[in-house]
């Protein structure tokens, strides 16, 4: 029985050591599906606090900009066309064992309403916003 038992010794750490890549890949992969979902939501509030500038007339690059400035989205890139603020995201997994997980660049449009001016005009009385009551307005302006 002594010898039978002496021929496996070394067998578990050779099973961890086979089993090392699987777990720091799962590891390094979690980490890195966390950064892309961080990156996600700055981009997405990025993107919707550019199109709330286009709309207040003010310039979305630079809403966009100081929001975008973390290191995990650095590479951002924001482009408006007067109706709607697209920032667009390059993403690659770059950390160690997850090359598998491929790309995950994504593009986030947003679409704002009318010049603030527009929906927020004077009414047939004088006063500004009374007809959408955003302003409090209530007994005049």
């Amino acid at each position: 029985m002594m010898l039978g038992m002496r021929a496996r010794v070394g067998q578990s750490t050779v099973e961890l050591m086979m089993m090392l890549p699987v777990l720091f890949g799962l590891c390094f992969t979690v980490v890195e599906l966390g950064l892309w979902l961080g990156g996600t939501h700055f981009t997405t509030y990025a993107a919707f606090a550019g199109a709330r500038a286009q709309q207040v007339g003010r310039d979305p690059q630079d809403s966009t900009d100081m929001l975008l400035d973390g290191r995990a989205t650095k590479k951002a890139s924001t482009s408006a066309d007067g109706s709607s603020v697209t920032v667009s995201m390059p993403w690659k997994a770059d950390l160690p064992f997850t090359s598998a997980i491929g790309d995950l660049s994504y593009d986030v449009t947003v679409t704002a309403g009318p010049d603030e001016e527009g929906y927020e005009g004077t009414t047939g009385n004088g006063n500004r916003a009374q007809r959408y009551g955003d302003n409090n307005c209530r007994g005049g302006c």
